[in-house]
């Protein structure tokens, strides 16, 4: 075999390529995590996570205009899903992140609510009543 055999040199000089590749893959590892995990495909991935938690919670409903906030509490973490069952005795008003957009909850009704695709996760919970009237709203929600 001679010393300068081509054959041996490409295949010193692939795997040498591939050492270094992975090398550099290893300690740029931090920083593409980061690059990617503000791409809106990760933010969309990361959104879909479930823990497999419930939360159960029960909301005293009056004409004052209430919030309940995620994220500033106890578990620390946005809901999925939420299901919102009115027990009475009056009408409800329920919104999700954005208090400009209740949505009417009538004695006996329910509604369900589902981020599991969305950006953005159940944060904060608004809720009222029209003046004088009051409810008993449940939660059960998934996080």
């Amino acid at each position: 075999m001679e010393d300068n055999d081509p054959i041996f040199d490409t295949i010193i000089g692939t795997v040498v390529k591939v050492i270094f590749g992975c090398a550099a893959l290893v300690v740029m590892a931090p920083t593409l995590q980061r690059v990617f995990a503000a791409t809106p495909a990760a933010q969309s991935y990361a959104a879909q996570v479930y823990v497999g938690s419930t939360d159960y919670r029960v909301l005293q409903v009056d004409e004052q205009l209430r919030w309940l906030s995620l994220v500033d509490g106890p578990p620390f973490m946005p809901w999925i899903t939420a299901s919102f069952f009115n027990d009475g005795p009056d009408t409800a008003f329920v919104a999700i992140n954005n208090p400009d957009v209740m949505g009417e909850l009538k004695k006996g009704e329910n509604k369900y609510a589902d981020f599991s695709f969305a950006q953005r996760r159940i944060e904060i919970i608004f809720y009222k009543t029209d003046p004088g009237k009051r409810a008993n709203v449940r939660v059960e929600a998934k996080y």
